[in-house]
C-alpha cells in the first residue's frame, strides 16, 4: 500500500514538472515571438488577401504576431500534398483573424491541421428504416476539437477571391463551438448573454430550417447558405462566413444576428470590410 501511494506521488511530481516545463516553454515562445521579425515571404501572401489589406496597421501588426503563434503551436500534415509557407500562412491568417480581438484565444484544444489538395469524397452509411445504404458526399473541411482538415484549392479560392464563403472560417468557427463542451451552435458565452443569443440566434435558425424544408417563401433567407439548415452547428457556421466575408449584407437584413456576432467576436467586420 505504501509503495502504491509513493509510486502515485511520483506520477504526481512528474506530472507536474511536465506542466511547468510546458509552460515555462510556452511563455519563452511568447517572448520570443515579441522580437522576431515577421518573414517579409509570409507577408507577400498576406498582401494578396482581401481581407488583410482592409485592416488598420495596427490589427495587420497584431494579426502577424498572432499567425506567427499559430504556426509554431500548431501541427500542419500534408495528405497528398506539401505543406509549403503559402498553406501555412493563409490557413493561419483566417484562424487567427475570427478571434483576433478574444483574449487568450488560440484553439488550445487544437493541435493538427490536416491539408488535403482537394475536396474530399466521404463515405457515409444511412440508417433508413432498418435498411443501410452507402453514399458519398464531398466535404471541403471538417472539424473534430484536436484537429481541423481543410481542402487547400478550396481554401486558396476563397483566400484570394471574395466568394462569399470561406471553409477555413468555417471549420474553425466550428472549433469555437467545440470549446463550449458541446457542438451545438452555441460557442462560449457569458452566462448573462446565453438567453439573449439562444432567443434570437435559434429563433432565426427555425425559421430559417422551417423556409428551406418547405422549398419557398425564402425572401431574406435566400442570402444564407442551405447547408446552415443542417443543423444549429451548422448555422451557426455558416452565417459565421457571412459575419466576415459579406458583413454588410448581414448587417442590413438581419440586424439582430449581426448584432450577437459583434459581441461574440468582439469585432466589427462590417466596418472594416465593405463586401
Amino acid at each position: 500500500m505504501i509503495k502504491l501511494i509513493i509510486a502515485l506521488w511520483i506520477i504526481f511530481f512528474v506530472y507536474l514538472a511536465y506542466l511547468l516545463f510546458d509552460y515555462l516553454k510556452y511563455k519563452y515562445l511568447l517572448k520570443k515571438l515579441k522580437t522576431t521579425k515577421f518573414p517579409d515571404v509570409y507577408r507577400k501572401y498576406l498582401q494578396n488577401i482581401p481581407h488583410y489589406q482592409k485592416l488598420p496597421k495596427k490589427l495587420k501588426t497584431k494579426i502577424e504576431y498572432s499567425i506567427l503563434l499559430f504556426i509554431n503551436l500548431k501541427k500542419f500534415i500534408g495528405v497528398y500534398v506539401e505543406v509549403t509557407d503559402e498553406i501555412k500562412v493563409i490557413i493561419s491568417f483566417y484562424a487567427c483573424l475570427i478571434v483576433i480581438n478574444k483574449k487568450n484565444s488560440c484553439y488550445e484544444e487544437l493541435e493538427y491541421i490536416y491539408v488535403y489538395p482537394h475536396t474530399m469524397i466521404l463515405d457515409n452509411i444511412r440508417n433508413s428504416g432498418g435498411i443501410y445504404t452507402k453514399e458519398k458526399f464531398l466535404i471541403s473541411g471538417e472539424s473534430i476539437g484536436e484537429s481541423v482538415i481543410v481542402s487547400w484549392d478550396e481554401a486558396k479560392k476563397d483566400a484570394y477571391h471574395l466568394r462569399h464563403q470561406n471553409v477555413i472560417v468555417h471549420e474553425f468557427t466550428h472549433e469555437l463551438d467545440f470549446e463550449s463542451g458541446t457542438v451545438n451552435g452555441v460557442p462560449p458565452l457569458e452566462k448573462s448573454k446565453y438567453n439573449e443569443w439562444i432567443n434570437i440566434i435559434y429563433k432565426d435558425y427555425q425559421e430559417f430550417a422551417k423556409r428551406i424544408s418547405n422549398h419557398k417563401n425564402l425572401e431574406k433567407y435566400k442570402l444564407i447558405n442551405p447547408y446552415g439548415a443542417t443543423n444549429e452547428a451548422e448555422f451557426f457556421a455558416v452565417v459565421s462566413e457571412m459575419f466576415w466575408t459579406k458583413p454588410k449584407t448581414l448587417k442590413l437584413h438581419f440586424p439582430d444576428i449581426y448584432k450577437e456576432y459583434k459581441e461574440f467576436f468582439n469585432f466589427d467586420s462590417a466596418k472594416y470590410f465593405d463586401f
